[in-house]
């Protein structure tokens, strides 16, 4: 653009390209809509409304006529790979939002595509950015905590959808809409891609025939059991966030966070008593000397889409290491992908 500022093109003008990508990129000064597509004529309207872009009717039109540096891909899941790849053979850097993919085998296809064309494909997992995954890693870099034993992240709620996202045949369900982000912060925490998955999956107070109620158990070689839980089906929402390790324990909801530890050093040394136990007593009557800390969270002064598009201008701008790879996201299709076959919902 004339103005420094790079073009970019939104494919959808949904929930996501409106309510996530537009507002945030009308918010930030290295980009510019100037033109996006969506089949409803009265979300193009206000597309020109507000950006004076310019508007068609589908994507492949946009991609035909508009001058852009990058695309949004943010319509309904199931067409983000074939649209993905069209936007990547025209020439464009690609946002895709997630899932990203259905099947490892669609993601090397997509990445296959980037590197032919030498365009940068990336997904929007702006959860990485959350002030509560950013005390989570702190915390756990801190070695409060000692060796870490289970990993626990949850999304719980009650509520009965009957959209197109609770359709098998568009992609839909908890494993594409709400899962992406919290297996993905569960990975970067873990440090090496699981061996071992059980998944359970259930279709139960929605529309629809896709999963909403979804439980991952995830373990790496010699590291914590790590537990995601997404369900709409939870009338007692439990803690976003639990995790424990051998010296304390911290457990949240996302905002609020009680931490709980002892100084190793600070126990007596015990010897083992292999007789009866005196006085009948159950414990050695130890006394743990804890710490705690309660912390509560500020949601700072720049939202994450708005630092998610920092990264990408970066990236574009300066040759800045791609923020989330499609590698990493890899890491979780190929979850996914497991987990559905695994239960029979693929």
């Amino acid at each position: 653009m004339s103005d420094g500022r790079l073009a970019v093109g939104i494919f959808g003008l949904g929930r996501s390209g409106w309510d996530i990508h537009a507002n945030a990129l009308a918010d930030h000064d290295g980009f510019a809509v100037t033109a996006v597509a969506d089949p409803v004529e009265e979300r193009r309207q206000e597309a020109r409304e507000r950006f004076g872009c310019e508007t068609f009717a589908d994507a492949e039109a946009l991609l035909e006529t508009a001058d852009v540096d990058v695309i949004v891909v943010a319509t309904p899941s199931h067409t983000h790979v074939p649209l993905t790849i069209k936007a990547l053979q025209a020439g464009r850097h690609v946002v895709a939002e997630k899932p990203m993919a259905a099947s490892v085998a669609e993601m090397d296809e997509m990445v296959a595509a980037a590197e032919q064309a030498g365009r940068v494909l990336t997904c929007y997992q702006p959860r990485r950015l959350d002030p509560d995954f950013a005390f989570v890693q702190e915390v756990l870099a801190s070695g409060r905590l000692g060796e870490i034993m289970l990993l626990r992240r949850t999304s719980h709620r009650f509520t009965r959808r009957s959209d197109w996202q609770t359709l098998r045949k568009y992609d839909g369900g908890e494993l594409s809409n709400t899962v992406p982000h919290l297996l993905d912060q569960v990975l970067l925490l873990l440090g090496e891609e699981p061996s071992d998955l059980f998944a359970d999956l259930r279709h139960t107070v929605g529309l629809g025939d896709a999963e909403d109620h979804v439980k991952l158990c995830l373990r790496a070689e010699g590291g914590p059991l790590a537990e995601i839980e997404s369900s709409l089906g939870m009338a007692i929402p439990q803690p976003a966030w639990q995790i424990s390790g051998t010296t304390g324990a911290l457990v949240g909801d996302g905002t609020t966070f009680t931490l709980r530890w002892f100084d190793p050093n600070s126990l007596v040394s015990l010897e083992l008593d292999e007789g009866p136990a005196v006085g009948r007593r159950y414990g050695n009557g130890e006394t743990i000397d804890w710490q705690q800390e309660v912390r509560t969270l500020g949601r700072g002064n720049r939202s994450q889409a708005l630092r998610y598009y920092d990264r990408l201008e970066s990236t574009l701008r300066d040759g800045a290491a791609v923020f989330v790879t499609p590698a990493s996201v890899r890491r979780q299709i190929k979850v996914i992908e497991n987990a559905r076959l695994q239960t029979g919902y693929a």
